[in-house]
């Protein structure tokens, strides 16, 4: 088995978000018979405090939800007071005033809510490009519908590596018919695609119509307001100009590891791009250059937790600490595995 050591602090980052419910696996969707209630009159018994049921004040008792709340008298007292004093509810309902600003934010978090085809391969960041593909109908038939019904996407999300199940973060594809390829005679078909936009999914995925892939309600969270105080803004900036002096220490200790030489270094770069200037970019930066695709095996999987990280200041901090681990990992001062 493959031993892994790293320092407290990136330990202690890792666990904070891959084990402190940082993620919502996602589950497969179950299809399930709506629940019945029977009308029955107000049971009585010590066992009876299900939450099917409401306790009568009057009786003492608990009464089954459904028409059997028409048989317990505190209840119908109540129901005929509310009734007197509202005739119409449709009259007696008033609308929320709402000013300019609630309504850009509204129109902001309906704007960032989209439905798109789901894939679970892996945790991949913005930058990063990935080919993959298959000879199965139903993946032709993803390619089919992203390509004429959907809006040219599909939401790539990974597995938690912790528990093995679904992470409900991941990032946005682009998918264009110059990116598709077919094999004619093999049926092979391939999607080379890079990533775009960070989401979160919302609820459960459900099968599309012909029961060939998952379809999911995302939201995009690039954008979406983060909460961080003033003296983790001046931490996470000032960490963030250290991350140029850092990463090219460890491109030095790449190439003079012979993980890679300079030209799959510049490819790598290549793909994701120049530096950001930005914290929360730079950061994700960093972490798509230490888990590249396919991996170099320099430095511990922290794509997960980075897509998990609730603000730049949580992204810049485990950012400088995986690629310090990664750093002293080269050099030979501290193994991580």
């Amino acid at each position: 088995k493959m031993k892994i050591r790293c320092g407290p602090l990136l330990f202690n980052l890792l666990i904070s978000a891959l084990g402190a419910g940082a993620f919502t696996p996602i589950s497969t969707p179950k299809l399930s018979q709506p629940q019945k209630y029977q009308t029955s009159t107000c049971a009585t018994g010590p066992d009876e405090t299900r939450v099917s049921r409401t306790f009568c004040s009057k009786r003492k008792s608990y009464s089954r939800r459904g028409d059997g709340f028409s048989q317990c008298p505190s209840f119908t007292s109540t129901l005929n007071m509310v009734a007197e004093q509202f005739e119409d509810w449709s009259d007696a309902a008033e609308s929320l005033p709402l000013s300019d600003y609630d309504k850009s934010v509204l129109a902001a978090m309906k704007s960032r809510h989209v439905q798109m085809p789901i894939m679970i391969l892996d945790s991949m960041l913005p930058g990063q490009c990935l080919e993959f593909g298959s000879a199965d109908p139903k993946f032709l038939k993803l390619i089919n519908h992203v390509l004429n019904d959907g809006n040219g996407e599909i939401g790539m999300i990974g597995l938690n590596p912790h528990t093995g199940k679904p992470l409900n973060l991941g990032v946005t594809l682009f998918v264009t018919k110059e990116t598709v390829k077919v094999n004619p005679l093999t049926g092979m078909a391939s999607i080379s695609a890079q990533g775009k936009k960070r989401f979160e999914v919302q609820g459960e995925p459900w099968m599309d119509e012909s029961s060939s892939f998952y379809m999911a309600d995302l939201e995009i969270v690039d954008d979406r307001t983060e909460i961080i105080t003033d003296e983790e803004k001046r931490e996470a900036k000032s960490l963030s100009s250290a991350v140029p002096g850092l990463v090219e220490k460890w491109l030095e200790q790449v190439l003079r590891s012979g993980k890679s030489d300079l030209g799959g270094m510049k490819d790598r770069m290549n793909d994701i791009g120049p530096m950001p200037d930005s914290v929360g970019d730079r950061a994700i930066w960093v972490a798509a250059l230490l888990n590249p695709i396919p991996a170099l095996g320099v430095c511990l999987e922290i794509r997960p937790a980075m897509l998990a990280c609730k603000n730049d200041f949580h992204r810049m901090k485990l950012a400088t600490a995986a690629i310090q681990s990664s750093i002293d990992h080269l050099s030979g001062r501290r193994r991580l595995f």
